[in-house]
């Protein structure tokens, strides 16, 4: 998401009391808080016996959580590198699609064409005129140059044919080029009859050998037929853009109409001329719409079996193929066949393209496991520290053991419900890898459909890792005490239709109706990011504690302010419960019923009051809750580098 058009950046500080066990030799500003580098520092030092004895537990909560760390990076990486793969292939299938369907869609109008000239022994050159101008060439098809009829001559009927054309208003015209042949053949009609194409009437393209090989094929078949690569009449000389063409040839046969010569020698007996059509191939291919092309992807178009330099009919390719993209195997050529001519396209991926298909999740997952990892150690060492304290203070004795019972229970907790909530996705995720793995080693054919159902519970069980992450991560950015806020002009109804949109599936699955009523534009200044975060945080918990009974979203304005509602119908909060859920940790219903880690609508309270909003809840038991946020429209402070300091608040302890 970019800067708001006024480039208005929002900072709120939170002063927010940490425990000290938490930040011990913190420097601001400093990568790393000073304890875990004197962690650090100690593992490489020599150390004695006692020191080892006393913190065996630190350094195994590091190790496990590096390990940890590690595994899930692993698979995120792999996960990234399928997914890359995949874009790849969908994006060189629907290229490769759109060009084939594009050259149909031009055959089927030549055959058309055809049509005209085989119903009538003889064509007006106003009637063809009519009939081009019907079919909006240059709106329609993409890189036709134009529509022609090219007429078959015997050397004997030349002369007659010139004084025929010039009689109608051509004076200059003539079959070119000039020279005794066996057969002839002149561009008699061309539409539209621009500055280009009247270049081309009277051209013997029969006289060249590369148009001569596909007008033969396509007067001995019958069919339409491709030439190879040439330059078109059309082209000028002082081109700036010059480009490769190619013509389609379809045949016309004197005799009955919509009928055609049973043999060969009848229809070289019996031909009257081509309908053909030139084609530009940079105006065709540029056309084409597929994912990444001349963005991210580069295609070539060879004519011919093989991509060698001298048949490029086509290149998006500005400084020749990018090498990372072959390194990768991001390169494909796929043979397909236009009019009976072979040809290869071969597509690349740009540098974009593998930057693209690299985001940030591996990023989050190993900067989000080295937190974890440092809270655990900090923790433990905390743990360690109050208890050595202990042993060696006696006058402060009792009040440590009291203390360190209260953080023990706390942390325990803390800690019973995260590892309970990322054992979850970690066990089905072991579980279904080991069950491809037995599938790869069985010998015989894959079960395609099984491996497709392992690979998405992978990916869900990898997306609930990474959400719980994330809560964590936020958390964390709100403890610290600094979260940017990057507003934009936004229509807040317009924000909740795309975003409900994204629960369409989650709320099938568990049998909810989801509806968004916003009768009217809501416009205002938000953070579309931390925006989406609070109505995923509110529809995710309304579809959780449902019960399957419908959700339902609305979007009022109110003056000043924009209302957000988000009702459910399903078990409640009782009144007692009704001001504790939205503080860190806390739940309103056992854990062993509903999973998560208890940080939903702190985060979402937290974000609603850095927009300068505020958020409530109705609810009672069995009747349902309804979560009501109010926002400013015009967003939190009135200055373009506001900082908006929130009040500090006290804090349950996390040592």
């Amino acid at each position: 998401m970019g800067l708001s058009p006024a480039g208005q950046v929002h900072t709120v500080r939170r002063r927010v009391g940490l425990p000290r066990a938490l930040t011990p030799g913190y420097r601001p500003g400093g990568p790393y808080p000073g304890s875990l580098l004197r962690a650090l520092r100690d593992t490489v030092s020599p150390l004695p016996s006692s020191h080892l004895r006393r913190h065996t537990s630190v350094y195994g909560a590091l190790l496990v959580g590096l390990a940890v760390t590690g595994v899930a990076a692993f698979f995120v990486q792999r996960d990234i590198d399928e997914r890359r793969d995949r874009r790849f292939d969908d994006a060189v299938h629907e290229g490769v699609l759109g060009l084939q369907q594009r050259m149909d869609t031009y055959q089927a109008m030549l055959l058309g064409t055809r049509g005209l000239f085989s119903s009538s022994q003889q064509v007006e050159r106003g009637e063809f005129h009519a009939y081009v101008q019907s079919l909006e060439l240059r709106r329609r098809y993409p890189g036709l140059q134009g529509l022609g009829f090219s007429l078959w001559l015997k050397p004997g009927e030349v002369k007659a044919h010139e004084a025929s054309v010039r009689r109608e208003g051509f004076p200059d015209y003539h079959v070119w080029p000039e020279g005794p042949r066996s057969a002839y053949t002149a561009i008699v009609f061309l539409e539209p009859l621009d500055a280009r194409n009247r270049r081309a009437i009277g051209f013997d393209m029969y006289s060249n050998p590369t148009r001569r090989e596909a007008m033969r094929r396509a007067m001995e078949t019958g069919l339409p037929a491709a030439s190879g690569k040439v330059r078109l009449v059309q082209e000028f000389e002082g081109d700036t853009r010059p480009q490769a063409g190619f013509l389609i040839y379809v045949p016309v046969y004197d005799g009955p109409a919509g009928t055609q010569p049973a043999t060969l020698e009848l229809r070289r007996a019996h031909i009257r001329g081509f309908v053909y059509a030139p084609i530009r191939m940079g105006d065709l291919v540029e056309g084409l719409r597929f994912p990444g092309f001349q963005d991210t992807v580069d295609l070539e178009v060879h004519d011919g079996e093989d991509s060698v330099p001298g048949s490029l009919l086509f290149s998006s390719v500005q400084d020749g193929p990018w090498q990372e993209g072959l390194r990768l195997g991001l390169r494909r050529e796929v043979p397909i066949t236009v009019a009976g001519r072979p040809w290869t396209l071969v597509f690349t991926a740009r540098e974009s393209f593998i930057e693209k298909n690299n985001p940030s999740q591996l990023l989050t997952v190993v900067v989000s496991g080295l937190l974890v990892t440092l809270l655990l150690v900090l923790m433990t060492r905390a743990q360690v520290r109050a208890r050595t304290v202990a042993e060696v203070s006696s006058v402060e004795q009792q009040r440590l053991a009291s203390e360190a019972r209260m953080a023990v229970r706390i942390r325990d907790e803390f800690l019973g419900v995260a590892a309970h909530e990322l054992r979850t996705p970690l066990t089905s995720l072991k579980l279904q890898l080991q069950l491809m793995y037995r599938q790869l080693r069985q010998g015989g054919p894959l079960d395609a459909e099984r491996v497709e159902h392992g690979v998405a519970s992978c990916e869900r069980q990898t997306t609930r890792l990474s959400q719980l992450v994330d809560s964590l991560l936020d958390v964390s950015r709100l403890m610290h005490g600094r979260m940017e806020l990057r507003l934009e002009p936004l229509e807040l109804g317009e924000v909740t239709r795309d975003l409900v949109r994204r629960f369409e599936t989650d709320a099938q699955s568990v049998g909810s109706r989801l509806t968004v009523d916003a009768p009217e534009p809501v416009p205002g200044r938000w953070d579309r990011l931390r925006l989406e975060q609070v109505l995923t945080n509110l529809v995710s918990n309304a579809l959780k504690y449902g019960q399957g009974a419908p959700v339902d979203v609305r979007v009022r304005g109110d003056g000043d302010a924009a209302l957000l509602e988000v009702q459910d119908r399903g078990i409640g909060i009782a009144p007692e419960d009704a001001g504790r859920i939205f503080d860190r940790f806390e739940r309103a219903v056992s854990s062993q019923h509903y999973g998560g880690l208890g940080l939903g609508l702190f985060i979402t309270r937290q974000l609603v009051e850095a927009l300068g909003g505020h958020i409530s809840v109705e609810s009672a038991p069995g009747q349902g809750s309804t979560f009501t946020v109010r926002l400013p429209v015009m967003g939190p402070g009135n200055g373009a580098d506001a900082t908006v300091d929130v009040p500090e608040e006290p804090r349950t302890p996390l040592h």
